[in-house]
């Protein structure tokens, strides 16, 4: 198939997507029928726009810069066709390029949403502030101009680098050679590096060790980041313009709300002058001068200027209204995307966050430094998290199921109101805390994290015999 004609195909299906996020607003997802009929609708247009990548990138439209360089020609009567040819060619690049990443901001934001329908925990508030038909630039242009901020710091806490994973170990040994002693460097990837040398070596002395880890983003994916970091600032708009509103009655006095708002009336004139497509026009430079001018004599005769500074009362109004707006556009999504993110790790296993979508190609398990940023309210879910990934990595050496360890976590450090406002079932939390009580090596590996005595009550084995034989099955 022609390029051009692939891509409108591709741009005039995503077109007829333009309106599924106002279809959502009002999804109920109490409905099965509501919920299977969408899902099935998401499915299907997921496996369409697949397909149209996949076309895309099997005609380059990934490389779309190979093969367009600089045209040499020979006479002079052929530089207007050379140059025609030239601009022709770019603006393809340009076009397969655009369509290529509309198709994946498209693909990304039904992967979150199929996500979000299909899981219990899902936040259905978002699903209408995906981008379905791939424009999420022209979305991002539409939010109000002080929440870019608030939208740039939430994209960089999904790119937060913790410790990474151990991905080689580097040793330095003196080993036996010949008889003779021997200084020997090497690097392995096992995590059994004594085993290793043991095997490979016999006896040696290890006189340095060094762990190497791969630093990793919590999230790779631009095309994921970009489109949650919008979907959830833009989900929360209206309740963060009104959390604005309130508390700038609350700070700011009657009389510097009003000199504020005078304020940003006679600068808005000037400002939507200043530059077209966020490219200044140079040959209008004296022009912008001059208009500053008159913007602060303005200021000035209207009693907010002085000597052509501000006045220190709005000076310093504006400040906080600054401060205000930045403060709370952020803390808002922050939140709501901090209790999503840790109910998604504590209610998944580590299997089952390998395949959700809620949050595609996040880390299947986090280090605590790429969850610093994380808050929710009377806890503290980056300890919760990591002692909810040590027991996932240590329970199944002794057969002890995972399903419910985000449960057992949150009693462990704090007590049942909190486990159950996770909706975590106690009989089925006190089942695992029933077979985890019985295991010395458990109680052993805990003790500097948790208060112990929370295992006591549930140790319900008493017989040397069974115990001994549980913490045996760990060590096999």
């Amino acid at each position: 198939m022609d390029s051009s004609v692939l891509i409108k195909e591709c741009n005039d299906f995503l077109d007829c997507l333009s309106n599924f996020g106002k279809k959502l607003k009002d999804f109920d997802s109490e409905k099965e029928d509501s919920v299977n009929a969408i899902s099935e609708t998401l499915e299907n247009n997921l496996k369409i726009l697949e397909n149209f990548r996949e076309k895309m990138e099997l005609q380059g439209f990934d490389t779309p810069y190979i093969g367009v360089g600089r045209l040499k020609g020979g006479e002079d009567d052929d530089i207007y066709e050379i140059i025609n040819y030239s601009s022709y060619l770019r603006r393809m690049v340009d076009e397969k390029k655009g369509a290529l990443e509309r198709v994946k901001y498209a693909i990304v934001s039904h992967k979150i949403a199929i996500g979000n329908i299909q899981e219990d925990m899902g936040n259905k508030k978002i699903l209408a502030h995906l981008s379905y038909d791939g424009s999420y630039k022209e979305l991002l242009s539409k939010i109000p101009p002080f929440f870019i901020k608030s939208y740039k710091r939430i994209l960089s806490v999904f790119e937060t680098e913790g410790k990474g994973i151990l991905s080689s170990i580097t040793l330095s040994l003196v080993i036996l050679e010949n008889g003779k002693r021997k200084f020997k460097r090497i690097k392995i990837e096992e995590e059994d590096y004594e085993g290793y040398i043991k095997k490979t070596f016999g006896d040696a002395i290890i006189t340095s060790i060094k762990k190497n880890y791969s630093k990793n983003k919590l999230l790779n994916d631009q095309y994921v980041k970009k489109i949650l970091s919008l979907a959830y600032l833009s989900a929360c708009s209206d309740e963060i313009i009104e959390k604005i509103d309130e508390t700038l009655k609350e700070t700011l006095s009657d009389e510097e709300r009003c000199i504020v708002k005078k304020y940003r009336m006679i600068c808005s004139d000037f400002k939507s002058g200043d530059c077209e497509s966020g490219v200044i026009d140079v040959r209008a430079m004296e022009e912008i001068k001059l208009r500053k001018m008159n913007l602060k004599n303005d200021l000035e005769d209207r009693g907010l200027y002085k000597n052509g500074k501000p006045l220190k009362k709005l000076k310093e109004s504006l400040e906080m209204e600054d401060e205000i707006l930045e403060n709370i556009s952020l803390d808002i999504p922050l939140k709501i995307l901090s209790k999503d993110l840790l109910t998604y790790y504590l209610k998944k296993s580590s299997d089952e966050r390998t395949r959700s979508n809620q949050f595609p190609s996040i880390l299947v398990t986090p280090s605590p430094a790429h969850l610093n940023w994380l808050v929710v309210k009377n806890i503290a879910p980056k300890k919760i998290l990591d002692l909810k990934f040590l027991l996932e990595k240590e329970l199944p050496k002794y057969d002890i199921p995972i399903k419910n360890l985000g449960g057992v976590s949150i009693y462990l450090l704090y007590d049942w109101d909190v486990v159950e406002s996770f909706e975590f079932e106690k009989t089925e939390i006190e089942e695992i805390l029933k077979l985890m009580a019985a295991i010395n090596d458990v109680k052993e590996l805990l003790k500097d994290k948790i208060d112990i005595k929370k295992f006591e009550k549930y140790s319900k084995i008493k017989k040397d015999k069974t115990k001994n034989f549980l913490n045996a099955l760990g060590k096999l």
